[in-house]
């Protein structure tokens, strides 16, 4: 990590700011099996009733299951329903 990253946790950890806003991490509530909030996502890339794929700013973010549904989404927040097997995570290569 160079100076620069060091710096920022430092000035993070110092000012005892929460890494999802300091870093811009996308941030997955679960509830259950059937109810998801997305909140710090870019944009949907994928939308079926077995997938729906997010991209975040480090990669995708993948939700399989059943009859999964976007109930609601704005510019930052999403929430999705339906019958969820998993949530994987894609890492960005850069």
């Amino acid at each position: 990590m160079g100076k620069l990253g060091r710096w920022k946790e430092q000035m993070v950890s110092a000012l005892e700011i929460p890494p999802d806003l300091a870093y811009s991490e996308t941030i997955i509530t679960m509830t259950g099996s059937m109810e998801i909030l997305i909140e710090n996502y870019k944009s949907i890339s994928r939308y079926t009733p077995t997938e729906i794929v997010v991209r975040s700013l480090r990669g995708k973010v993948s939700i399989c299951g059943k009859n999964l549904e976007i109930l609601w989404y704005t510019s930052s927040a999403m929430k999705v329903t339906g019958n969820i097997s998993g949530i994987y995570p894609k890492k960005q290569m850069i």
